[in-house]
């Protein structure tokens, strides 16, 4: 970013201790449910593990909690009926129920082995939580459960209750939650999770499940779509990425940002084809041997196309462009998550983090990202910046270097975690 004497030096400090941290792994993380463990990762790893699994339902401290919200569970389901905040009350998570799990945490990764392995081990090394690097494997483990804690309120305030997020026009709950059909959803559901209750063995299982089941309800699985895309939409381009002799080009990628589309039914919008027109010559010039679309489902509201998925289309077959060729980020909702999630997908496939890449856009979107106001909405929105930028090289052109900080999960953005 151009120079910025207000931002205080303390959040370049710690950044470059992000960058200079334990390396998390030069790979993707495997996904088994993407929606759930893009959003709470450590919940996730936390079940698989059957060791761990074993700890945790052995924990007196956990297993009161267990106890506590399955007949919190089975009241709700018994009388609740379909009262709205009577059924989504029994999920939500209070402070003081986020601190008495996170207490008995701390005591576990003390007195368990195989947890304080998942946590030193696989959890640290996926990078979900880069960011909480600089604790020790006790408070990295706390922060953690906390985002997650709040993840599941959010899901429930905004895919349960209706409450606005961040953007109403584009993120908000598909049905009116006024409604007696949209009430009796939730009361179907909470008697579903009831019958189920078997099966909720952890003190966060059912909230967890709540949460989710409640944004695929909303069919607000944006996050999810495409995944795993190194297995799909990435593939042809991840299996170029070790053959390439990187000397030989000024940048490894050129950052195509999706544009909005307001017409209902249009596949691709005017300016995400001519975003991918300049870029198209900076890639013949040799700028760089791979482009990096990036646009998620994002306009109009609950659209069925992937702005970085019609870009890809439209590079392969309206300018000839190789799908080895091609990355995409089918999930970015903003100009913000178009660079967080480009540096997530260059640390992600082991394209050299520490050369300069390349982002491409018409003017006003570029001298937006190169602008002050852009990166106060990062830290407003992110915490961070996750990208340093470094010149502009065109009226259309910005050469930047990722920053790791961008491998960080947020649940706070539900549908592009």
């Amino acid at each position: 970013m151009r120079a910025r004497a207000a931002l205080p030096l303390v959040i370049a400090g710690t950044l470059l201790a992000l960058q200079t941290a334990t390396s998390p792994a030069h790979r993707p993380i495997e996904l088994h449910s993407p929606v759930q463990d893009k959003n709470f990762f450590l919940l996730s790893l936390l079940a698989r593990d059957p060791a761990v699994r074993t700890s945790l339902k052995q924990n007196s401290a956990l297993a009161r909690i267990t106890a506590e919200r399955a007949a919190s569970l089975e009241r709700t389901a018994g009388e609740c009926k379909a009262d709205l905040d009577c059924n989504t009350s029994a999920f939500h998570w209070s402070d003081e129920q986020i601190n008495l799990v996170a207490e008995a945490f701390g005591s576990l990764y003390r007195s368990s082995a195989p947890l304080r392995a998942l946590i030193d081990g696989p959890l640290r090394t996926s990078g979900t939580y880069i960011r909480y690097h600089d604790l020790d494997g006790e408070h990295l483990f706390t922060r953690a459960w906390s985002d997650c804690a709040h993840g599941i309120n959010h899901a429930i305030d905004v895919y349960g209750l209706g409450k606005p997020p961040r953007y109403s026009a584009i993120d908000s709950i598909t049905y009116d939650p006024k409604s007696n059909s949209w009430r009796q959803i939730v009361q179907n559901l909470v008697a579903l999770l009831e019958d189920d209750r078997t099966s909720l063995q952890l003190p966060w299982s059912g909230s967890l499940r709540f949460a989710v089941d409640l944004m695929m309800l909303n069919h607000r699985d944006e996050a999810g779509r495409f995944e795993p895309m190194e297995k799909g939409e990435n593939a042809a381009a991840l299996h170029r990425v070790n053959a390439i002799d990187w000397s030989r080009y000024p940048y490894t990628v050129i950052v195509v940002p999706g544009s909005g589309n307001d017409q209902p039914g249009v596949r691709l919008s005017p300016n995400g084809h001519l975003r991918d027109e300049l870029a198209v010559k900076r890639f013949r010039d040799g700028k760089a041997p791979f482009l990096l679309v990036s646009g998620g489902f994002v306009h109009p509201n609950q659209t069925a196309y992937s702005e970085a998925i019609e870009m890809k289309r439209d590079l392969m077959t309206n300018f000839g462009i190789a799908e080895n060729a091609i990355i995409v980020d089918p999930h970015a909702r903003h100009t913000t998550t178009n660079l967080r999630n480009a540096a997530r997908l260059l640390y992600r496939y082991g394209i050299p983090f520490d050369r300069k890449a390349l982002v491409t856009s018409d003017g006003a979107q570029s001298r937006s990202i190169e602008s002050d106001t852009f990166g106060k909405r990062c830290f407003d929105e992110l915490g961070y910046i996750p990208i340093r930028l470094l010149k502009r090289v065109s009226a259309f052109d910005l050469e930047f270097l990722p920053l790791i900080a961008s491998l960080q999960s947020d649940p706070s953005d539900l549908l592009d975690p």
